[in-house]
Protein backbone atom coordinates (compact mmCIF):
# COMPACT_ATOMS: atom_id res chain seq x y z
CA UNK A 1 0.00 0.00 0.00
CA UNK A 2 1.12 3.52 -0.82
CA UNK A 3 1.77 5.75 1.47
CA UNK A 4 -0.86 8.28 -0.60
CA UNK A 5 -3.68 5.18 0.29
CA UNK A 6 -2.67 5.56 3.74
CA UNK A 7 -3.26 9.59 3.65
CA UNK A 8 -6.40 8.97 2.23
CA UNK A 9 -7.57 6.45 4.62
CA UNK A 10 -6.05 8.68 7.56
CA UNK A 11 -8.32 11.60 5.53
CA UNK A 12 -11.78 9.51 5.69
CA UNK A 13 -11.87 8.83 9.43
CA UNK A 14 -11.91 12.77 10.75
CA UNK A 15 -14.45 12.98 7.74
CA UNK A 16 -16.64 10.09 9.17
CA UNK A 17 -16.51 10.96 12.50
CA UNK A 18 -17.71 14.57 12.05
CA UNK A 19 -20.77 12.77 10.25
CA UNK A 20 -22.20 10.87 12.77
CA UNK A 21 -21.37 13.26 15.54
CA UNK A 22 -24.35 14.59 13.50
CA UNK A 23 -26.17 11.26 13.95
CA UNK A 24 -25.16 11.05 17.23
CA UNK A 25 -26.88 14.30 18.04
CA UNK A 26 -30.44 12.56 16.71
CA UNK A 27 -32.60 10.55 19.61
CA UNK A 28 -33.23 7.11 18.95
CA UNK A 29 -36.97 7.92 17.72
CA UNK A 30 -35.44 10.38 15.31
CA UNK A 31 -32.34 8.18 14.40
CA UNK A 32 -34.57 5.15 13.39
CA UNK A 33 -37.04 7.49 11.35
CA UNK A 34 -35.11 8.01 8.03
CA UNK A 35 -33.52 4.62 6.84
CA UNK A 36 -30.75 7.38 5.57
CA UNK A 37 -29.42 7.69 9.12
CA UNK A 38 -29.24 3.82 9.88
CA UNK A 39 -27.61 3.37 6.25
CA UNK A 40 -25.29 6.19 6.77
CA UNK A 41 -24.21 4.92 10.20
CA UNK A 42 -23.29 1.59 9.08
CA UNK A 43 -21.66 2.89 6.19
CA UNK A 44 -19.73 5.45 8.36
CA UNK A 45 -18.78 3.10 10.83
CA UNK A 46 -17.59 0.02 8.71
CA UNK A 47 -15.74 2.58 6.52
CA UNK A 48 -13.77 4.11 9.12
CA UNK A 49 -12.86 0.38 10.86
CA UNK A 50 -11.74 -0.40 7.57
CA UNK A 51 -9.52 2.20 7.19
CA UNK A 52 -8.16 1.72 10.87
CA UNK A 53 -7.51 -1.40 10.21
CA UNK A 54 -5.82 -0.83 7.04
CA UNK A 55 -3.99 1.34 8.42
CA UNK A 56 -2.44 -1.28 11.23
CA UNK A 57 -2.06 -3.58 8.91
CA UNK A 58 0.79 -0.97 7.05
CA UNK A 59 2.01 -0.53 10.59
CA UNK A 60 2.56 -4.05 10.92
CA UNK A 61 4.30 -4.36 7.48
CA UNK A 62 6.55 -1.59 7.97
CA UNK A 63 7.81 -2.40 10.44
CA UNK A 64 8.25 -5.93 9.36
CA UNK A 65 6.03 -7.75 12.25
CA UNK A 66 4.16 -10.58 12.00
CA UNK A 67 1.28 -10.73 9.25
CA UNK A 68 -1.66 -10.76 10.16
CA UNK A 69 -4.59 -13.30 9.72
CA UNK A 70 -7.44 -11.66 10.05
CA UNK A 71 -8.52 -8.16 11.16
CA UNK A 72 -8.40 -8.97 15.08
CA UNK A 73 -4.92 -10.28 14.71
CA UNK A 74 -4.17 -6.80 13.36
CA UNK A 75 -4.93 -5.05 17.05
CA UNK A 76 -3.66 -8.50 18.93
CA UNK A 77 0.03 -7.75 17.00
CA UNK A 78 0.10 -4.51 18.02
CA UNK A 79 -0.77 -5.52 21.38
CA UNK A 80 1.90 -7.82 21.70
CA UNK A 81 3.86 -5.33 20.54
CA UNK A 82 3.19 -2.72 22.97
CA UNK A 83 2.14 -0.28 20.73
CA UNK A 84 -1.40 -0.48 22.60
CA UNK A 85 -1.77 -1.96 25.90
CA UNK A 86 -4.66 -5.08 26.70
CA UNK A 87 -7.33 -2.46 27.78
CA UNK A 88 -7.86 -0.78 24.31
CA UNK A 89 -7.04 -4.19 22.67
CA UNK A 90 -10.33 -5.31 23.57
CA UNK A 91 -12.29 -2.78 22.61
CA UNK A 92 -10.70 -2.92 19.15
CA UNK A 93 -11.15 -5.98 18.83
CA UNK A 94 -14.75 -5.77 19.16
CA UNK A 95 -15.07 -2.86 16.68
CA UNK A 96 -13.22 -5.21 14.21
CA UNK A 97 -15.92 -7.39 14.81
CA UNK A 98 -18.34 -5.11 14.53
CA UNK A 99 -17.28 -4.23 11.27
CA UNK A 100 -16.98 -7.76 9.97
CA UNK A 101 -20.90 -8.40 11.44
CA UNK A 102 -21.65 -5.16 9.09
CA UNK A 103 -20.22 -7.14 6.20
CA UNK A 104 -21.13 -10.50 6.71
CA UNK A 105 -24.48 -10.31 8.75
CA UNK A 106 -25.70 -7.09 7.54
CA UNK A 107 -29.64 -7.87 7.24
CA UNK A 108 -29.08 -8.79 11.21
CA UNK A 109 -27.98 -5.34 12.63
CA UNK A 110 -30.26 -4.71 15.78
CA UNK A 111 -31.08 -0.79 15.10
CA UNK A 112 -30.79 -0.73 18.81
CA UNK A 113 -27.05 -1.95 19.41
CA UNK A 114 -26.31 0.17 16.35
CA UNK A 115 -27.48 3.56 18.15
CA UNK A 116 -25.82 2.32 21.34
CA UNK A 117 -22.63 1.97 19.54
CA UNK A 118 -22.97 5.52 18.01
CA UNK A 119 -23.53 6.83 21.32
CA UNK A 120 -21.52 5.22 23.29
CA UNK A 121 -18.36 3.87 21.63
CA UNK A 122 -17.50 5.97 18.84
CA UNK A 123 -14.88 7.41 21.28
CA UNK A 124 -13.19 3.99 20.51
CA UNK A 125 -13.01 4.81 16.43
CA UNK A 126 -11.09 8.02 17.89
CA UNK A 127 -8.96 6.69 20.14
CA UNK A 128 -7.01 4.02 18.20
CA UNK A 129 -6.87 6.66 15.05
CA UNK A 130 -5.03 8.87 17.68
CA UNK A 131 -2.86 5.83 18.56
CA UNK A 132 -2.05 4.57 14.80
CA UNK A 133 -1.12 8.26 14.44
CA UNK A 134 1.30 8.30 17.01
CA UNK A 135 2.60 5.38 15.97
CA UNK A 136 3.08 6.70 12.41
CA UNK A 137 4.71 9.87 13.89
CA UNK A 138 7.17 7.42 16.00
CA UNK A 139 8.30 5.40 13.62
CA UNK A 140 8.24 7.37 9.90
CA UNK A 141 9.22 5.48 7.47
Amino acid sequence: MKQSEIQTKLDLIPENLEKLKILCSKSYEEFISDFRNVDSALHRLQTSIQALLDIGSYIIASLGLKTPNSNSEIVEILRDNRFIDSQEAVSYIKMAQFRNRVVHLYNRIDTKVLYQILINEIKDIKNFYKVLLKIIEQHPD
